[in-house]
């Protein structure tokens, strides 16, 4: 998976608010056994990058120095789309993260094709991955709810070598529940 790169600076000695007013955002860097420094960036840049930036690993140019790390939480205006804060987590490269990326669903159901109707239940898995290799996404396939198999369990997917499931094996990914009969009134 390719690094997003983003650049951020020490922060200024002005309040959030000052900050956000001339198109920065207020944001933590922290990480295991390094001391937590108050950093911005530009929101116009932050607004650029991609929606599943929190699932992807971030080469952060910090005054002229590559740092690794992850969004851990983006605080957000519930009525717009308002960045308040940012929390990134500075990850060393030999030690496993955890973190949620993406399930993307493939493949052809024959329970489905049956008249059957998908009900997903997580959008999202945790896992837990060295940093270089978190994957942009997690591969449901379709294929495997036929006639006799209709749930997905966390237990079934495959996950490339090193990666592990922290979400409990036996919950339900995605399942197919069976059409409804439509009832037929007699004489109509």
């Amino acid at each position: 998976m390719e690094k997003i790169k983003l650049k951020i600076s020490k922060r200024e000695e002005k309040t959030p608010n000052q900050l956000r007013r001339e198109g920065l955002i207020p944001a933590t860097l922290y990480g295991a056994n390094v001391a937590s420094e108050s950093v911005q960036l530009c929101a116009k840049d932050f607004s650029r990058l991609p929606a599943g930036v929190t699932s992807h690993m971030l080469e952060l140019d910090y005054e002229g120095k590559a740092t690794n790390a992850i969004i851990r939480k983006v605080q957000r205006k519930s009525t717009k789309d308002f960045v308040y804060n940012i929390e990134f987590y500075k990850v060393d490269m030999q030690r496993k993260v955890s973190m949620s990326v993406p399930l993307r669903f493939g493949g052809i159901s024959a329970a489905v094709q049956a008249g059957g109707k998908l009900e997903e239940n997580y959008q999202n898995i945790q896992i837990e991955v060295l940093p270089d290799a978190i994957p942009d996404a997690v591969e449901v396939d379709l294929g495997m709810l036929d006639g006799n198999k209709t749930s997905i369990h966390f237990a079934d997917l495959k996950l490339a070598d090193g990666i592990k499931c922290l979400n409990p094996l036996d919950e339900i990914v995605i399942k197919v529940k069976a059409a409804k009969a439509v009832k037929e009134t007699p004489g109509k």
